[in-house]
């Protein structure tokens, strides 16, 4: 019999972010260039509607005038806009070039908005990549910059500590990110005339915060508004809308309310697919979800061609050592262990194990999800010395990053509890049992239904 795949994380992976995107005037310099102010605006009225190859050629088409015309900040405003869209299609180190050509010229020629705003996109970029130490700083030095130009209450204040919260997210540091979250939906709800985007960015990723915590309800809120908010702004075929989609399908799915999951993560693809092209990391991030699913609903064949999907437009990507692929290296694995095929499991979780060491830290949470993956394929093979070496070490990051009342913490409780009844050591299961308990308790669950459900697997943006 084919070992129970639901005692182990699955994970689950989510595009970093939405990118913002700061508008400003044309230059005083350039103001009576109309032509040049056209593009630029044709431009971004192509990238609102979601049409980036289109709003890519209009923002060439203002960086070739403003070069010709030998102006710095219009150039540099130029290469800002064109690197957004380029991000958002996926072409990331165009984009880094184009971020580090327009921070320079305002360095030169000093711009302190503009700066700002490349600062900040250039931050998500950073986070994209994995680098979020980077990240964070770039994003802290936009955040002070915006402040100190802008005013404390301002729109691009609240762009800017969204960025903040979400590379906080992925260091593990949770108060830090919950703080900037609440700034920023105070900013914005505060407004006179709230921008109903900006409103569901921060709902989205305050949700995705909720999620981690393993506060289910108060993410589904949040949620469920900032889908509904996106959707009455962008109608129903948008990239943006995808994201809230996946993000609400995955509570679902956690929640064992399969149907509901299946058609927002199916309805995801062909949406995103249209918009970004079928090699962009997002369609991999909902390839990587539906396959998830298909997991928990035994579908394993279905879930492999996902998985390897997933895995191949990410080493094209970003290469094989990026954190996006420890993800999907995680759930390859856990076919693998419904097949018996421990050591090919094994190597595929130490594999995901170094890149997440490597990119968010040796005790962060999502290590600890690794850890516990791994120590049950030691448990397969009865190497149970190294499973208690990987289980407490998972425990001790989940208590020490999101407290003694989590779900995962608990699952990882009741998997060491097996092993210690396995090997006869029966008042230290009870302890664990007991803890687990304790617990799931906190969270509306009990101890038999938590010893059959997947537990709650880990999201990643």
């Amino acid at each position: 019999m084919a070992p129970n795949p639901t005692k182990q994380k699955r994970s689950v992976r989510f595009a970093v972010g939405i990118l913002g995107c700061s508008v400003f005037g044309p230059p005083a310099s350039m103001a009576q260039d109309a032509e040049w102010g056209q593009l630029l605006a044709q431009g971004q009225q192509l990238q609102a509607q979601g049409r980036y190859a289109e709003a890519a050629s209009s923002f060439q088409s203002a960086l070739d005038r403003a070069s010709a015309s030998s102006q710095p900040l219009e150039t540099a405003q130029s290469m800002y806009q064109l690197a957004l869209v380029k991000q958002v299609l996926g072409d990331y180190s165009s984009a880094g070039a184009l971020y580090e050509k327009a921070t320079a010229l305002c360095e030169q020629h000093p711009a302190p908005r503009l700066m700002g705003a490349i600062l900040l996109n250039n931050a998500r970029l950073y986070g994209v990549e994995g680098k979020f130490e980077e990240a964070a700083v770039l994003a802290g030095k936009s955040l002070e910059i915006h402040q100190a130009q802008l005013g404390p209450n301002h729109p691009s204040v609240a762009d800017t500590l969204d960025a903040v919260g979400w590379i906080q997210l992925r260091l593990g540091h949770y108060q830090q990110a919950e703080s900037a979250y609440v700034q920023s939906l105070a900013i914005r709800e505060k407004a006179k005339t709230p921008d109903q985007l900006g409103v569901a960015a921060t709902l989205n990723d305050l949700g995705f915060l909720q999620y981690s915590l393993g506060h289910y309800q108060e993410a589904e809120v949040s949620y469920r508004r900032a889908l509904a908010l996106r959707h009455a702004a962008l109608g129903s075929n948008h990239p943006d809308l995808a994201d809230s989609m996946l993000r609400l399908g995955e509570l679902y799915r956690v929640k064992h309310q399969f149907s509901k999951a299946e058609q927002l993560f199916e309805g995801t693809i062909p949406m995103l697919q249209a918009a970004l092209g079928p090699e962009h990391p997002r369609v991999a991030n909902a390839s990587n979800n539906l396959g998830v699913l298909y997991c928990d609903e035994g579908r394993l064949e279905e879930a492999r061609p996902l998985f390897d999907r997933a895995l191949d437009i990410y080493e094209k990507a970003f290469g094989k050592d990026h954190y996006q692929l420890a993800g999907v290296l995680s759930n390859l694995a856990l076919i693998e262990t419904n097949q018996h095929a421990y050591q090919n499991a094994e190597s595929a979780y130490l594999r995901a194990l170094a890149i997440e060491e490597k990119t968010v830290g040796p005790d962060h949470p999502e290590v600890a999800a690794m850890l516990n993956n791994l120590a049950q394929i030691y448990c397969f093979e009865s190497r149970y010395a190294d499973a208690e070496k990987a289980y407490l070490r998972a425990i001790g990051i989940w208590e020490q990053s999101v407290g003694a009342a989590h779900p995962d913490l608990a699952g990882c409780l009741l998997n060491y509890a097996a092993l210690l009844r396995k090997v006869h050591r029966k008042k230290e299961a009870a302890e664990m049992e007991a803890r687990a308990k304790q617990a799931l308790a906190a969270h509306g669950q009990n101890y038999s239904a938590a010893t059959l459900v997947d537990w709650h697997e880990l999201q990643r943006h």
